[in-house]
C-alpha cells in the first residue's frame, strides 16, 4: 500500500487546523494518533490493537455489550426490511465483488458496497432506502467508514487481519446464518445468529470461518467511536475526505468507477 496517505497525514491535519474551524486543543487526540501512525509507532503503544491509524485515549476493548448501544434493538427489527431490499435487488453472488484483500481464496468473499471510506457507492444506495433509512440513527453508520453486504461461501477462512481505525467500531446484522460460521475477536469466538447483530472493534487481531456448505450474509457497517467528541468527529471526517482521496490511487477506487452496478470495491477488513 502507498505510504504516502499515512505520512501526509499530519501535514495534512495541520493545514486543516489552520483553517480554525475548531480549537487545536480539543483535538489533540487526533493530532497525536495522525503522528503515532506517521511515525510506524502503531505496534509498539497500541497493545493488542493494530489498526493501521490509531488514535490514543479510545476505550479498547475487543468486544462490545448490547448495554453500550441502545439503536441495536431498532437495528435488529429492520433485519426482515433489509433482507428483503436485499433480495428485491436480486443480486446473486456472482454479482457482487470478490474481496481483493487476498484474506480468503478469490471468490469466495464476496461484498457488495453501500460505502467506502464514508463516501456513498451511488450504483447501489438507491437500492436500499430502508437500509440507510435505519443506520442514519447510528452516528457514521452509513458515512464514516464501510457499509456493505458481506457474503462468505461454504469452506471458507479469512486469515487474521486487523482492520482501518480504532476510531470506528464495527456491527455485523446477521441476515443469512448458516451453521458452522464463527468470527473469533482477539481471544473469543462468537457465532451469527439470524436476526441479531453484535459490536466489535475491528482494530483488534480477528478472523472469520464458515465450516459449513451454505453461504453467510451480514450487514456490515462502520460506526463512530463513542468516546469521540464533536470537534473530534469533525476532524476525524475531513480526514476520510484527504484518505480518500490519497486511496483513489488503488485499484479499488477504480472498481468503484468500472464496475457496473450492482459491483463495488474492496473493503479494510471483515
Amino acid at each position: 500500500m502507498d505510504e504516502l496517505w499515512i505520512t501526509e497525514g499530519p501535514r495534512e491535519f495541520e493545514r486543516w487546523l489552520a483553517q480554525g474551524k475548531v480549537d487545536p486543543k480539543q483535538v489533540e487526540r487526533i493530532r497525536e494518533g495522525l503522528e503515532i501512525t506517521a511515525k510506524g509507532r502503531v505496534n509498539e503503544v497500541g497493545g493488542e490493537q493494530t489498526p493501521e491509524i490509531y488514535f490514543p485515549g479510545l476505550t479498547a476493548r475487543p468486544w462490545w455489550s448490547r448495554s453500550d448501544f441502545q439503536w441495536l434493538d431498532q437495528l435488529e427489527a429492520a433485519a426482515p426490511v433489509i433482507r428483503e431490499e436485499l433480495q428485491a435487488l436480486e443480486v446473486r453472488v456472482d454479482n457482487a465483488v470478490s474481496h481483493p484483500t487476498g484474506l480468503a481464496e478469490p471468490g469466495k468473499w464476496r461484498a457488495l458496497y453501500l460505502s467506502c471510506i464514508g463516501r456513498p457507492y451511488a450504483k447501489n444506495v438507491a437500492a436500499f432506502p430502508q437500509t440507510l433509512k435505519t443506520l442514519s440513527v447510528i452516528p457514521g453508520g452509513s458515512d464514516s467508514g464501510m457499509t456493505y453486504f458481506s457474503t462468505i461461501l461454504g469452506g471458507t477462512h479469512i486469515r487474521p487481519h486487523s482492520g482501518f481505525t480504532n476510531a470506528h467500531l464495527r456491527c455485523h446484522l446477521s441476515l443469512i446464518a448458516t451453521q458452522g460460521s464463527r468470527i473469533r475477536v482477539a481471544r473469543e469466538e462468537r457465532a451469527w445468529e439470524e436476526g441479531k447483530a453484535f459490536v466489535f472493534d475491528d482494530s483488534f487481531d480477528h478472523e472469520v470461518w464458515n465450516e459449513g456448505e451454505e453461504r453467510r450474509t451480514v450487514l456490515l457497517f462502520d460506526f463512530w467511536h463513542p468516546d469521540l467528541t464533536a470537534p473530534e468527529i469533525e476532524a476525524l471526517t475531513h480526514m476520510m475526505g484527504v484518505w480518500r482521496r490519497m486511496y483513489s490511487r488503488h485499484f479499488w477506487a477504480h472498481q468503484m468507477d468500472t464496475q457496473p452496478a450492482p459491483a463495488s470495491i474492496s473493503a479494510l477488513s471483515a
